[in-house]
């Protein structure tokens, strides 16, 4: 199984690969405001991940 993210422009067009994908048999939906940010906020973890381990101390000082 694949996924695809696609960022449309217009209502109009989201409305039109929305139909297209639904009269091929694929399924789809529109993400919430949410959604999308939790998306991209795994995106940059996902980037940023390090492997490293970090103190709890350390992570306080950092976002004080």
């Amino acid at each position: 199984m694949a996924t695809i993210v696609i960022d449309t422009k217009t209502d109009k067009n989201t409305k039109f690969i929305l139909e297209f994908i639904k009269r091929i048999g694929v399924k789809g939906k529109v993400l919430t405001k949410t959604e999308k940010e939790d998306f991209l906020l795994g995106q940059i973890m996902k980037i940023q991940k390090t492997g490293k381990k970090v103190s709890r101390d350390t992570i306080i000082k950092n976002l004080a």
